[in-house]
């Protein structure tokens, strides 16, 4: 008797949640076809798991239609053939992991502008993103340029360079707070490589005092006017162009064509870190501290004595390898028999190997004063106006 009562409550008690399994169920897909996308999602997953692909597919896309990221998450990891389609809808319901994947692929769109990529990401919560905006804003025109530089591409698909550049010089070691930055398209703009050094040549249309272009093919370079990049041109690479601008010399051996304006004397500015003197003379005392006097970098040291060595009544120019700042030989003029090029310091900066992404201190102050002596004279000439 015992028995049977046992069987009769397990059977009432199945039945009660059979009913309410049932009526989950039912609830479920009302609320599904009533549009809740929740249930829509549910109702996908109930049918994958019984392997109705088509099902799940129409309910995923349905929940997804909605912005609703679970079901989103399940079409781009189980139907990846419709990737593209997918990650539109994670956009639009502000997943920032797709909104970078989206808005990283657009920098390379050709048919996507700055302007219209700006538009569309900059109210994106990806921290990524906010950063790209950033840079943008730090280096926007605000009326007070120390530097102007216009980057000037073939097209528009050249955006993720143009953060690149920003990027590098946001990082660099000197200061580029009163840079600014403009993107500028030249259609015309055409690239060809030289056949001695495979450095990018480049003819543009668009013309600035300070540009910066970006070329398709070669080797990096700058010249007083203008520093063309290449698309493997790395932070390093950029900087040690910039570099040329701000008044430092290759301390490696330039081409001969180069050494012969640069060593002697045929170039429109002064080094702030190569002097160049005859090679292998003797010195009188009178004459070294003629070359101590004209050092750049005098200030930084004792006396005319630092910069070279005496024998026999005569001087050779040159420090000893212990000193920290004094007149070293640099492989700039190498290409010219009777030039030798010196700089003040014993190591290997990013004069001559960019790689090494070393600007000694004394670089930094010799550009420092560069900067306050030219803000002198700039704010002179404005009282005399």
């Amino acid at each position: 008797m015992k028995a049977r009562l046992l069987i009769v409550l397990f059977l009432l008690a199945l039945s009660g949640w059979s009913h309410q399994v049932y009526n989950q169920q039912q609830e479920r897909n009302w609320l599904a076809h009533q549009g809740n996308a929740q249930a829509q999602h549910q109702l996908a997953n109930h049918h994958w798991k019984l392997n109705n692909r088509t099902a799940a597919y129409y309910w995923w896309q349905r929940s997804a239609r909605q912005h609703y990221f679970p079901s989103i998450e399940s079409l781009i990891n189980e139907f990846p053939a419709a990737s593209d389609t997918w990650l539109e809808l994670a956009v639009a319901a502000g997943d920032p992991a797709a909104q970078r994947q989206v808005a990283s692929a657009e920098l390379t769109d050709q048919n996507t502008s700055i302007n219209q990529w700006q538009s569309r990401w900059v109210n994106s919560s990806d921290s990524w993103l906010q950063s790209k905006f950033q840079l943008i804003e730090r280096y926007k025109n605000n009326g007070q340029c120390h530097m102007e530089i216009n980057v000037v591409a073939a097209d528009s698909g050249e955006k993720r360079r143009y953060l690149n550049f920003l990027s590098a010089v946001q990082n660099a070691p000197f200061d580029t707070r009163n840079w600014c930055i403009s993107y500028t398209l030249d259609e015309n703009l055409s690239c060809v490589t030289d056949t001695q050094r495979k450095r990018a040549n480049c003819r543009s249309e668009q013309q600035f005092d300070k540009r910066v272009i970006l070329a398709d093919q070669g080797i990096a370079s700058a010249n007083s006017q203008t520093l063309t990049l290449t698309p493997d041109s790395s932070e390093a690479v950029i900087q040690h162009e910039l570099g040329h601008w701000l008044g430092f010399a290759d301390e490696y051996e330039m081409s001969d064509a180069l050494a012969q304006k640069f060593c002697y004397g045929y170039y429109d500015h002064d080094s702030l870190n190569i002097i160049v003197t005859e090679a292998h003379k003797e010195y009188s005392a009178r004459q070294v501290k003629a070359v101590y006097k004209n050092l750049p970098w005098k200030d930084e040291l004792s006396s005319w004595q630092d910069i070279a060595t005496q024998k026999q009544g005569k001087w050779r120019l040159g420090s000893s390898k212990e000193a920290a700042v004094g007149l070293f030989k640099a492989d700039t003029c190498n290409a010219i028999d009777d030039r030798q090029a010196w700089r003040p310091v014993n190591v290997r900066t990013a004069m001559e190997q960019h790689d090494t992404k070393l600007w000694p201190e004394l670089y930094l102050r010799l550009l420092k004063q560069k900067t306050d002596a030219f803000d002198l004279d700039a704010n002179s000439d404005l009282g005399q106006n």
